[in-house]
């Protein structure tokens, strides 16, 4: 595979996993008011570790293939971001295999962590002027390798990925919905 189908093929992931997360959301807020909200969130509540366990690997794999295959050197935040990611791929897998709930809590405060970082880096790319000087001159912050569909670069991509994390999450940390009300 070539980069530019790896980019357009993970920037189409990426959305692929923002929608999820966000309808994911969505359906947490609505709750049990609407018939449609009862069976998104029951739909992820039973599959949401493994859900974890693919963004976040997905995610992992992708970081490594950009910057050692197509060379994309990662900055100072690209790394922040990638010690979360790889952080909860490596728990998350464990989740699984062990079949275990319980790490929940833990992948949030990554998600959020990561999120924040990701999203000052994905400020930053629009944003230069607002740097602060805390990368580094070789591999500056504010570059950005590739921007598909004019907007998804890869600190988008992270994003998308830590929201997705987190929304999966409540749904594990939330009560299993029961009926709806009227």
């Amino acid at each position: 595979m070539d980069t530019a189908t790896a980019q357009l093929f993970s920037a189409m992931l990426a959305l692929a996993t923002l929608t999820t997360g966000l309808l994911v959301i969505c359906a947490l807020c609505v709750g049990k008011r609407a018939a449609w909200a009862l069976s998104v969130v029951a739909t992820a509540r039973e599959s949401a570790m493994l859900m974890i366990a693919v963004i976040t690997s997905g995610a992992m794999i992708g970081s490594l293939y950009f910057s050692e295959v197509a060379n994309y050197a990662p900055c100072k935040l690209c790394w922040y971001q990638r010690i979360a990611m790889y952080s909860m791929a490596i728990l998350s897998v464990t989740a699984v295999i062990r079949k275990e709930r319980v790490l929940t809590p833990y992948l949030i405060v990554l998600s959020v962590l990561g999120l924040l970082v990701s999203t000052y880096h994905y400020l930053l790319e629009w944003f230069p002027q607002i740097e602060t000087n805390a990368c580094s001159l070789a591999v500056p912050c504010t570059a950005v390798w590739f921007r598909e569909f004019g907007f998804i670069s890869l600190a988008f991509m992270a994003g998308s990925a830590f929201i997705a994390v987190i929304a999966f999450s409540v749904t594990l940390m939330r009560d299993p919905p029961a009926e709806i009300e009227i």
